[in-house]
């Protein structure tokens, strides 16, 4: 599995770094037209790779007609440590020995001494040895029985030069009578070959994402050949062989042949149809949040992660029991049924009764009825009769083993062939990215009743008829590799308005203090401040503790001559929370005549990381 014309950098058998032998660099070489490679070391220690203390060696193969030419050029750079003594190895692969061998450092031709051992060649320097079948297992443990099988490989010329300064010398070595034309040793038996019979995929063979062709055994044959999807499997010694990462419900042509030292058979073409998945409307990438504590290592991610190995458990020695917990699907549903895998070994923490719950937007909840289960290892099934649209689940554990939780999966199942729908995908490309971050700056404010509404009213999330900081956060809190899955207060807070005086003469600035209440866990806000452009101009807005929130405000003109402004300000990704009491910001309109500070604020909301949210 070696590229034509690799270059191979090496260094002695060693259990740990500190065993390296820093005065030998050693390269092996399976030369192949021009080829070359430029060799990175440095410290292995610390970061002063950072500021640019490393080397680089470039090593380069030229193979013309029957000759092979390896230069390696000197070294550059330096670090501390360097050792720039070294003795110089080449291992070049070849398929029979060459006729001669010469090497040059910095011009200067080495007198080069042929050695008929491996042992003269470990202890000489300027010598060559030519080793006729390299056995590759010299590391099994010394009186087993696998110290004694053999594994050969192609032979090999074996080159060590003295040492010199890498750092100033340029070497060069020759090959004349260079050959490599490797014979595959699985080839062995002659004769002619009839077609495969027996070629097929059993029912048995067939998943929903791989499948496996057998076929019969025939005489004279060492190896069989599969060709599948412009791919050719070659040297393979049983007669069969797994095809993996398939798609459910398709349709797949193979072509087998059975292969010697003659040649091939025909081919032999049959098709196979991979069978459909049971978790194919399975919902991916759900997340879930509680207050309950979970094992280390066991937390209800693995209740979502699709591997039906693994097992969430809450907390060891604690009761846990009653406790809930809120299920994000990421995207919007039309769910069908929930299946509870309890745990196989044991009965610690399967859960036996309690009730499903449902919701658009963690506010508002609907039962979905209650469950009673036996406290067994089998499969337990809940289905969502009235079939909802929604995104988040929340499931109530009353009762369970020992009062532990348990579980390997929780699969929850939306309507087979319905849709999924992301939200804040307010351009409705199926992802959830940059360019819809850049719409919603677009679309801030934006209301129902707008010109541009009904172009854009899949952003509106919550379905409040307005682009507000909960629409966006659908989005900011994935960007910027999303936020992290901990345990956090939920939003609470408000924030008000306040000015120096009530009244303004015309040309006067009007300096609006934002002021934040009992803030708690505040990822993204917005409100809403209508006001008269015959009054006031709106002259911007000035960041007071806003932390790393993006600046989203939105002066907009609304399509029935209403004029609103919408300070918004989001978090992208993981970023610090507002908190507490104080200024957030300051809001600046100059007055065109006469004013009596009369605005109010309106559509006040508050998010946090996990899209709870407070209004005021």
């Amino acid at each position: 599995f070696v590229k034509r014309g690799a270059i191979i950098p090496m260094a002695n058998p060693n259990n740990n770094v500190s065993e390296i032998n820093l005065q030998r660099r050693i390269y092996e070489i399976y030369p192949y037209g021009n080829s070359s490679f430029i060799e990175y070391d440095d410290d292995g220690l610390t970061t002063d790779y950072m500021r640019k203390q490393y080397i680089t060696t470039q090593i380069k193969s030229v193979v013309d007609g029957d000759v092979v030419t390896i230069f390696v050029e000197p070294t550059k750079g330096d670090f501390t440590g360097f050792v720039k003594e070294k003795e110089t190895e080449f291992r070049i692969n070849v398929t029979r020995q060459p006729q001669k061998i010469t090497a040059k450092i910095k011009g200067k031709k080495v007198h080069l001494k042929s050695v008929k051992s491996i042992q003269d060649f470990n202890a000489r320097n300027n010598v060559y040895y030519y080793n006729p079948e390299l056995n590759m297992n010299s590391f099994a443990t010394k009186g087993s029985e696998f110290a004694n099988v053999e594994i050969t490989k192609n032979p090999q010329v074996l080159v060590k030069l003295e040492k010199i300064d890498i750092s100033k010398n340029k070497i060069s070595l020759q090959l004349t009578g260079y050959e490599f034309n490797p014979v595959n040793q699985l080839l062995k038996n002659t004769g002619e070959l009839s077609t495969l019979k027996g070629a097929t995929v059993l029912d048995s063979n067939a998943t929903a994402y791989t499948l496996k062709p057998t076929w019969d055994k025939i005489s004279n044959a060492d190896c069989y050949e599969i060709q599948f999807n412009g791919m050719l499997y070659a040297n393979i010694t049983d007669n069969e062989l797994l095809f993996e990462n398939l798609s459910p419900e398709t349709e797949y042509t193979f072509k087998a042949r059975a292969v010697n030292k003659n040649g091939h058979s025909e081919w032999a073409s049959f098709t196979a149809k991979t069978k459909s998945d049971p978790l194919q409307f399975a919902i991916k990438k759900i997340t879930a949040e509680s207050m309950v504590n979970m094992q280390g290592g066991h937390g209800f991610n693995r209740l979502f992660d699709f591997d039906e190995k693994s097992l969430m458990h809450t907390k060891y020695y604690e009761k846990s029991i009653p406790f809930e917990f809120i299920i994000d699907l990421h995207s919007i549903n039309q769910l069908e049924k929930i299946v509870y895998l309890p745990r196989i070994s044991g009965r610690n923490g399967i859960v036996q009764k309690g009730k499903f719950l449902y919701s658009k937007d963690k506010e508002n909840w609907t039962d979905a009825g209650s469950f009673e289960w036996k406290d067994n290892n089998e499969v337990k099934t809940f289905i969502l009769k009235d079939q909802p649209v929604i995104r988040y689940i929340k499931m109530v554990v009353d009762k369970a083993n020992n009062n532990y939780g348990t579980g390997r999966q929780l699969y929850i199942f939306k309507v087979p062939g319905t849709e999924s729908f992301l939200p804040g995908d307010i351009n409705s490309d199926g992802v959830i990215d940059n360019n819809d971050q850049t719409s919603y700056m677009n679309y801030t404010g934006l209301r129902e009743g707008d010109s541009d509404f009904g172009y854009v009213s899949c952003g509106d999330v919550n379905k409040n008829g307005l682009i507000d900081a909960y629409d966006i956060s659908n989005v900011s809190t994935q960007l910027n590799d999303g936020i992290s899955n901990t345990p956090i207060k939920k939003v609470d807070g408000k924030l008000t308005l306040s000015v120096s005086k009530s009244k303004y003469q015309a040309g006067e600035i009007v300096e609006i203090k934002v002021d934040g209440n009992l803030l708690k866990s505040v990822n993204a806000f917005s409100f809403a401040i209508p006001y008269n452009s015959n009054v006031l101009e709106y002259v911007g807005v000035k960041m007071v503790n806003t932390k790393e929130m993006d600046n989203m405000t939105y002066n907009r003109l609304h399509s029935n001559g209403d004029r609103v402004l919408y300070p918004t300000f989001v978090n992208m990704g993981d970023q610090p929370t507002l908190e507490g009491d104080g200024t957030i910001l300051t809001l600046l309109f100059k007055t065109k005549c006469f004013f009596k500070f009369n605005l109010k604020l309106k559509n006040g909301l508050a998010v946090d990381k996990y899209l709870n949210t407070v209004e005021f």
